[in-house]
């Protein structure tokens, strides 16, 4: 497979392109809003190297505003960006173009689609108004009450202005003359708006939509369905194309910028940012997402740390680990390698990459990648920076372990509900709770002793649910052997009463941005 990856137009969007040698037509590949769009990612991506086989050409790209593209505050820019991903495709020589929408990204691919061109809508929604009353109701029981703050609203993954939110309430169908096609779940119906559209019942979006990424799985049904219906509208005749004319680098502001890197043996997908004049001997920070999730993170919060810390004079990293976003080939059946020996390996690639002095170096990571910051031992970074640590496992799971046991209790088999209801009936509630955490997140102290011998200073961040966490897998013991200020090797806990595991709440958000920054300023001083 061929991708293409850069940014392209003012301001700048990120695209991925797959072009095969020739393409019969082409594809814009329209990303779900906010956490919709982080769960189906590997799923887009799967959708495109399919259409690639078949000799259509596709377009993925963040909107601006959005991800990996520059700021943008145009109430407008979903509907516009899906018009100039377009214009990609065009300018490389595709001359049919057909618009996919999954989920909240189909009122989207309607908007920008023209009756001439190719629409396919997968699980939409009613209306832009009806997915917003939804989510809505999905962030205040998630976030509470404090998800808006100053005006800006928190949705789950993502933040939107009145006027952002005004214009993707009015996003609507309207009925359709070129040609369309309407995936649903089954017993669904498309919405009504459209007309008289061709439908299909697809099955496997409620089980990659419906959970969270550690468990969500790639439809590859659904997805042969919107590749044999392309194929099928496509012309027979394959056409020449051009690589498409990308930019290699973003200019986020006047004094920072941010380019794609490779990194390591298997070539894992990263975004590097770095400022002007920066510093020869500037800090290196490694950050790292949550879950099985790309570098963006809960409403880009991954893209705002990373740019604010390049501003204050860091050169900054950004990694897909195997398995998540751009890294590694998508596979129908993939397992997601959370807490497992992949990951670790694929951290030492990245720092081997990096070739840093270990003094320069922080890791920053998020739940499972707060996890992977802290194997980090052997590399002897002088800190690490763990946000929402949940799990503190000292030997790492077999690749899938996690996820399997994730649904072996969301999806219980018939036996598996006997002997659960036995076990809560019989066994004393606290035996329960200790055997629920023996072996799968093991102990602080265990956890943060390899780094602190190494001279690593720790700093976990943490809501309440993860403080409690901590406190009861020996976070106190580990405070009183290692909290002492002043000492090089040192573990530190900060507290955020009001925040959230997930950080999809605005106060977690911007704790987590505050303490990151003050940490790496205070203890890199000539660099900040």
């Amino acid at each position: 497979m061929s991708t293409h990856h850069g940014w392209t137009g003012r301001p700048a969007l990120r695209v991925a392109v797959q072009l095969p040698v020739a393409a019969r037509a082409g594809v814009v590949i329209c990303p779900p809003l906010g956490q919709e769009g982080v769960i189906a990612y590997r799923t887009l991506r799967l959708l495109a190297d399919r259409l690639e086989a078949r000799g259509v050409a596709s377009v993925r790209y963040d909107p601006s505003g959005r991800g990996d593209s520059a700021p943008d505050g145009d109430p407008d820019a979903q509907v516009r960006s899906a018009r100039r991903a377009a214009a990609v495709l065009r300018g490389a020589g595709v001359e049919r173009i057909a618009y996919v929408g999954l989920a909240s990204a189909a009122p989207i691919a309607a908007a920008a689609a023209s009756d001439t061109d190719g629409l396919v809508l997968w699980d939409a929604p009613a209306s832009g108004r009806a997915w917003l009353r939804k989510q809505r109701a999905l962030a205040t029981i998630t976030i509470g009450a404090d998800r808006v703050v100053d005006g800006v609203e928190s949705l789950v993954g993502m933040d939107v202005d009145p006027t952002e939110a005004a214009a993707l309430g009015a996003l609507t169908y309207r009925s359709r003359t070129g040609p369309t096609i309407a995936l649903v779940r089954p017993g669904s119906s498309a919405p009504a708006a459209l007309g008289d559209v061709s439908t299909t019942e697809v099955t496997g979006s409620a089980e990659l939509l419906d959970g969270t990424s550690m468990v969500a799985r790639i439809p590859g049904s659904a997805v042969d369905t919107v590749v044999a219906w392309t194929d099928a509208w496509a012309p027979a005749v394959a056409l020449p194309v051009l690589p498409p004319a990308l930019d290699e680098v973003l200019d986020v502001d006047a004094r920072t910028s941010e380019r794609i890197v490779r990194m390591g043996p298997e070539r894992l997908f990263a975004i590097e940012t770095v400022t002007s004049g920066q510093h020869e001997d500037a800090p290196v920070v490694v950050l790292h997402n949550g879950a099985a999730e790309h570098h963006v993170g809960a409403s880009d919060y991954q893209v705002a740390l990373a740019r604010t810390l390049a501003r204050d004079g860091a050169r900054v990293v950004r990694v897909d680990r195997s398995g998540t976003g751009e890294s590694s080939a998508v596979h129908e059946d993939e397992r997601s390698a959370m807490f497992a020996q992949e990951w670790i390996d694929d951290q030492q690639a990245v720092v081997d990459a990096l070739a840093v002095d270990s003094r320069r170096l922080v890791l920053v990571g998020m739940c499972a990648g707060a996890w992977l910051a802290g194997r980090s031992a052997d590399a002897a970074p002088r800190m690490v920076l763990e946000i929402s640590p949940n799990d503190y496992r000292r030997q790492p799971a077999a690749v899938g372990a996690y996820a399997d046991a994730l649904r072996a209790i969301d999806e219980p088999s018939p036996l598996r509900l006997v002997l659960r209801r036995w076990w809560n009936a019989v066994v004393p509630e606290w035996v329960r709770d200790r055997v629920a955490r023996r072996d799968r997140v093991g102990g602080v102290v265990g956890h943060v002793r390899p780094l602190v011998e190494h001279g690593t200073d720790v700093v976990l961040i943490a809501s309440p649910v993860d403080v409690e966490l901590f406190e009861r897998l020996g976070g106190p013991r580990a405070l009183r052997r290692w909290g002492t200020r002043g000492r090089t090797g040192r573990v530190e806990l900060v507290r955020v009463p009001d925040g959230d595991h997930s950080l999809f709440s605005p106060v977690m958000r911007q704790a987590v941005l505050t303490e990151v920054r003050s940490r790496v300023a205070a203890t890199f001083p000539v660099h900040a």
